[in-house]
């Protein structure tokens, strides 16, 4: 899949406020050519993937006070749609029959607590944060190998020091944006952190909403391969747990840092299409049926 150059972080917006065009209130990485979308008609194709991705991960518990206990429950989830018309990108006059191939990650919370932090005084009131970083630039392996969630494209010292860098970085009760920690020598070539896609979650999102988003060049609608290249992708995600100003903490503390890989590796072999209609529903606008969802790929 080409690969184009890129690193956004998009900071907390005021309200009313707005990242890129057709984004509003930011809480999402736009990167690539997903900035041609609005995010109504992205999230309509996206809720129907070809392929899909869900990896079991250990979170916290953030509806009670930092720093809480680790809970199960929480997934992080991506979808893969091909054929994407340009003609529903904001700029329909400029539609010349191509189409995209769409990929977006979700960072998914157990259900009560996407109940709780559907109000918007347990979002005012928590102690947490939580961020996200994608990391776009990562060494390519089959996409099986991300199934446990494990990232083996990356040496287990190299992934140690990322996350020390990241605990190190973004420690205390700091924000998760500005400048990205420098790439740990163990990792050698096979990243760079300046190429990053840094996210502080707004808790609102672990509902459903994503977390990163972005698209492929423009190809014929009969051309498969970006489709191939955009499920057959591993992408590494680092979450850190950390505490915001309300915790009020000392300053030793430092955040939980875990990085976990996700493919869409569910897809029938050869057509592009998924294994089961139940993997279709895990998506941008119908979240709440993720538990659907965790019982299918629990049963392949």
């Amino acid at each position: 899949m080409k690969q184009s150059s890129y690193w956004l972080v998009l900071l907390p917006l005021a309200p009313g406020a707005h990242g890129l065009p057709g984004w509003p209130m930011g809480g999402t990485i736009v990167a690539g050519n997903a900035v041609q979308f609005d995010r109504g008609s992205w999230e309509a194709n996206l809720a129907h993937p070809n392929a899909t991705g869900n990896n079991s991960i250990t979170g916290f518990d953030v509806s009670t006070p930092w720093p809480s206990t680790q809970i199960d429950g929480w997934h992080l989830v991506v979808n893969v749609t091909g054929d994407i018309p340009d003609s529903e990108a904001m700029n329909p006059s400029n539609a010349t029959g191509k189409t995209f191939t769409g990929t977006s990650i979700f960072l998914q919370a157990p259900e009560n607590l996407r109940t709780t932090f559907s109000y918007e005084n347990a979002i005012d009131e928590t102690t947490w944060k939580i961020c996200v970083v994608v990391i776009p630039n990562a060494p390519q392996e089959n996409a099986t190998a991300a199934e446990n969630g494990t990232c083996s494209i990356m040496s287990s010292q190299c992934v140690t020091d990322l996350q020390q860098a990241y605990a190190d970085k973004f420690a205390r009760n700091q924000d998760c944006y500005g400048t990205p920690p420098s790439t740990p020598s163990s990792c050698g070539n096979a990243i760079n952190t300046g190429n990053f896609n840094v996210q502080q979650l707004p808790l609102d999102s672990i509902s459903g909403k994503e977390v990163f988003v972005t698209a492929s060049e423009p190809h014929s609608p009969s051309d498969g391969k970006a489709l191939d290249d955009a499920t057959a992708k591993v992408w590494p995600v680092l979450t850190i747990w950390g505490w915001n100003g309300r915790a009020n903490v000392s300053d030793a503390p430092s955040p939980t840092v875990q990085l976990s890989c996700i493919s869409a590796r569910e897809v029938e072999p050869g057509s592009g299409t998924p294994d089961s209609a139940g993997s279709r529903y895990c998506g941008s606008a119908v979240a709440a049926l993720v538990v659907a969802c965790v019982v299918t790929y629990a049963l392949v």
